[in-house]
């Protein structure tokens, strides 16, 4: 790696640029920072970043210079949301990419997509893909990371805004945040009739991403970051009643709309080395809410 190669990180205060921003600092890159932190809330990188700035994507902005990478992580990421504001969504998500690309040079665009992106059943998932198609068309160099469910923690760095993602969800039912939690449908076409998704670990997901700063855009469609398992509902909330030892009260409400079925990696990226599991991914979410009042 060059000395002082440098990179610029959108959505960098959240939940994986956040991570991100700490594995490149520990590779010796300098950093630029950009979010505008749009829960209210916000992790620390000051320890991570050279230098941080309140950007909007979607709006004209400053650039200093080219960047060796680019990680667009700013972006929005709520299914149930996005059914209710799909324009903001194509806003942010598609055209908020279009402006990164129109303004911000550099050799290797790094995109965070979405495994949602198959069933194409939400204005989230479709304003990813239209995303996808914007950046094949405009970029110099790019690698399309289409994550599936992030989870877990480093132990410090956190989801924020409202709970959304299941095992976070579980995770403060077990700390005893939620007095229960609800499975949204027991009837599909499953082994036990809850939906099947693919989980990654942040940790992992965020080595991955450094991996492609590093090595370079892959120019191809898209590249898979899970774990080639997928687990159903009542087994993502069987591993956290049995790792933490708390088990968890659970209720069957009416399917959601946009939820897939089944959505599990079909051919993991070579820049991904999966060193945690399921178990691991529960644990530490759990440890994290145990140790946060928030």
């Amino acid at each position: 790696m060059e000395e002082f190669m440098k990179v610029l990180v959108t959505g960098a205060t959240g939940y994986i640029g956040s991570h991100v921003c700490k594995l490149l600092k520990e590779h010796g890159y300098y950093i630029d920072a950009w979010d505008t932190n749009i829960h209210g809330e916000h992790n620390d990188i000051s320890d991570y970043v050279n230098m941080f700035e309140k950007v909007d994507v979607t709006c004209p902005f400053a650039v200093h210079g080219t960047y060796d990478a680019v990680v667009h992580l700013a972006g929005r990421s709520v299914v149930p949301q996005s059914l209710k504001e799909p324009t903001e969504y194509y806003r942010v998500n598609a055209m908020g990419t279009s402006n990164m690309l129109d303004k911000v040079k550099t050799p290797n665009f790094i995109f965070a997509s979405t495994s949602s992106a198959w069933e194409m059943a939400s204005p989230y998932a479709r304003s990813k893909v239209a995303a996808e198609d914007i950046i094949k068309e405009k970029a110099d160099g790019y690698t399309i990371f289409r994550f599936f469910n992030v989870s877990g923690t480093d132990g410090s760095n956190r989801q924020l805004g409202d709970p959304t993602h299941l095992i976070r969800v579980a995770a403060m039912a077990a700390a005893g945040k939620f007095a229960e939690i609800s499975i949204y449908g027991d009837n599909y076409s499953t082994r036990d009739g809850t939906c099947i998704r693919d989980y990654i670990h942040v940790v992992d997901l965020a080595a991955a991403i450094v991996n492609a700063v590093e090595k370079g855009p892959t120019n191809t469609p898209y590249e898979c970051l899970g774990s080639n398992t997928g687990y159903s509902v009542l087994e993502v909330l069987d591993t956290m009643d049995k790792v933490t030892g708390k088990p968890i009260k659970r209720k069957i409400a009416p399917r959601r709309e946009g939820d897939a079925v089944s959505s599990v990696v079909d051919e993991l990226s070579e820049y991904a080395t999966l060193t945690k599991t399921i178990e691991d991914m529960c644990l530490d979410q759990y440890n994290l809410e145990i140790n946060n009042i928030r």
